[in-house]
């Protein structure tokens, strides 16, 4: 008997349309719950001998449901997650007996969900003969034919813009209520449980290279659909690290081959150690293996590292591809993903080899940084201090208010913030995409924070945690030049401590520093376009010499030691 057993009354019967998630979510649930899972359609065929759509041919709709019957007759009652054929409780006797022995959950999608979900409906009995153009008028004939069926559930859930996991969360969380939190009120009969799921949609505009960027809760299960809509590709590679592709390749790769899109998975080493030429070439080699040509798209899943790596393959292979960026951090949902710069590290600098390439969709789970460890959360918060820093005194104000309430994933705090800086970043790019003028401020903080990643080897210190440190040196050089009011660089320190993030540069030598910016990529004619704050919420572009960004200790104001808290 599973763990759940004593909670869970009789058989758990998920019903529901063709492409609603029965099969997808039926295994995740009853290992929540830990139950069996029993697929109907799986019993019906194992024991026929036939496919549906051969037993359909052959017997007819009529016979098929009586097997259907049989096997709910043979089920009811046992402690199990069945899912149910999209028609077997059609009849009242039927949907009685379920209802008698367990607990019947609906899982509910729109008819165009279940279109996208279902590819070419080959084994699809009820949808193989009817045109392309029309089979969306079936599935809504047979949805009014079922409604009343699915409707006297006990449990009834949206699945279109949730993730299995997510679904799989409040299905668990209806039926066993004390074991596993519910809302304010028990699973009653007919209760709705609704999607946690707060949508958000920004366009960043470049003319043909325009494309969406949507924010969400729990959508990763519908990227698939998006992806193909945007890039019409029916072949995908997602490229992602080990750890992000145990916990949400999976996820990503069914949306898509539900979306009717052959996928394949390749994995690179974690860490911005690995956003090097070396790893460039492994990609392209794995590309020629898995037959990519024009038409397949290329999707990165991860962070910044895995985005500019992934992005960077598709802008060169076959003199580029199309690209999607799926971030799973803060630091990329804000940063990375956003305005289509991507390239890999040389030994000697960071960001040194790249190009602009514009992604035809950015498609962001909030969901994703729950796995996220605290120190990773901090980085990409630092990225959101700094939009804020250079172009929206409001918002820093509203980051100083609600600091521990974002950082804690509070999704109410959250998606705005998500929402806001990608606005902004969006607004920034729209209007200078590859950087000639205004969209250097956005590398406020980075002259300093690209040094101490060379000078660390990219290791030990994340990116977020360089840009912390770089930008409240940059404050500070901005109030000792006179550029910015005093006390503009204590309250951006106060805001990045509070995050938990470094403040002081790490004691490197000076001339290892000077070493570092004298390679940056913003170098012009012995200067480097330096960011530099004329208060909270400004900023503007200064060039000045490596000399004069990092002057002897004796000729700037030297940093003050980091509070304890």
């Amino acid at each position: 008997m599973g763990s759940g057993a004593n909670e869970i009354d009789g058989t758990v019967w998920l019903v529901g349309m063709m492409g609603a998630g029965k099969s997808a979510i039926g295994p995740g649930l009853a290992r929540r719950l830990g139950l069996p899972f029993i697929d109907t359609d799986a019993e019906i065929v194992r024991e026929a001998g036939q496919s549906i759509a051969e037993i359909f041919e052959g017997e007819g709709e009529l016979a098929f449901r009586e097997r259907e019957r049989n096997a709910i007759i043979a089920i009811a009652g046992r402690e199990a997650v069945v899912a149910l054929g999209g028609g077997a409780i059609a009849s009242r006797a039927d949907r009685e007996r379920a209802a008698r022995l367990g607990s019947i959950v609906y899982l509910r999608a729109r008819p165009k969900t279940l279109l996208a979900r279902l590819g070419d409906c080959r084994d699809r009995p009820l949808l193989r003969d009817v045109t392309p153009s029309k089979r969306l008028e079936r599935l809504r004939s047979l949805l009014e034919e079922r409604r009343e069926s699915y409707e006297l559930a006990r449990i009834k859930i949206d699945t279109d813009d949730a993730a299995v996991d997510d679904v799989v969360e409040r299905v668990a969380a209806a039926l066993a209520p004390g074991r596993f939190g519910a809302g304010s009120e028990g699973p009653g009969a007919g209760r709705e449980v609704e999607p946690r799921v707060n949508r958000r949609t920004l366009r960043l505009d470049l003319g043909e290279r325009s494309y969406p960027i949507e924010i969400g809760v729990g959508t990763l299960g519908h990227a698939g659909e998006a992806i193909f809509r945007h890039t019409g590709a029916r072949h995908a590679v997602v490229i992602t690290e080990p750890g992000i592709g145990r916990r949400y390749a999976g996820t990503l790769m069914r949306s898509l081959r539900e979306a009717g899109v052959r996928v394949h998975r390749i994995d690179v080493p974690a860490g911005d150690a690995s956003k090097n030429l070396r790893q460039l070439e492994r990609l392209y080699e794995a590309f020629l293996d898995r037959g990519v040509d024009r038409g397949s798209v290329i999707v990165a899943l991860g962070g910044g590292m895995v985005g500019d790596l992934a992005g960077f393959a598709a802008a060169s292979f076959l003199r580029g591809l199309s690209f999607v960026q799926v971030p799973t951090t803060l630091l990329a949902m804000v940063d990375a993903s956003v305005g289509g710069k991507v390239g890999v590290n040389l030994p000697r600098g960071k960001n040194l080899v790249g190009a602009f390439h514009q992604p035809k969709l950015v498609w962001i789970d909030a969901a994703t940084l729950r796995s996220l460890p605290a120190r990773d959360r901090a980085a990409g918060f630092a990225e959101v201090i700094k939009t804020a820093a250079i172009w929206d005194e409001e918002f820093f104000a509203r980051l100083e208010r609600d600091a521990e309430e974002i950082l804690k994933l509070a999704p109410a705090r959250l998606v705005p913030v998500l929402e806001r800086t990608c606005a902004i970043k969006a607004e920034v790019v729209s209007r200078d995409e590859r950087e000639s003028g205004l969209r250097m401020l956005l590398n406020f903080g980075h002259t300093l924070a690209h040094a101490i990643e060379t000078l660390t080897r990219y290791r030990k210190v994340l990116h977020g945690e360089a840009v912390a440190m770089g930008m409240v040196y940059a404050a500070e050089r901005s109030e000792s030049l006179g550029l910015a009011p005093a006390g503009t660089a204590e309250r951006l320190r106060a805001l990045i401590e509070r995050a938990g993030l470094p403040t002081e540069l790490p004691p490197f030598p000076r001339r290892a520093y000077l070493s570092a910016l004298r390679v940056d990529k913003k170098r012009r004619d012995q200067q480097i376009r330096y960011i530099a704050l004329r208060g909270i919420g400004r900023a503007e572009v200064v060039s000045l010499t490596p000399e004069v960004i990092f002057p002897a200790r004796g000729r700037r104001s030297s940093p003050r030691r980091r509070r304890g808290h």
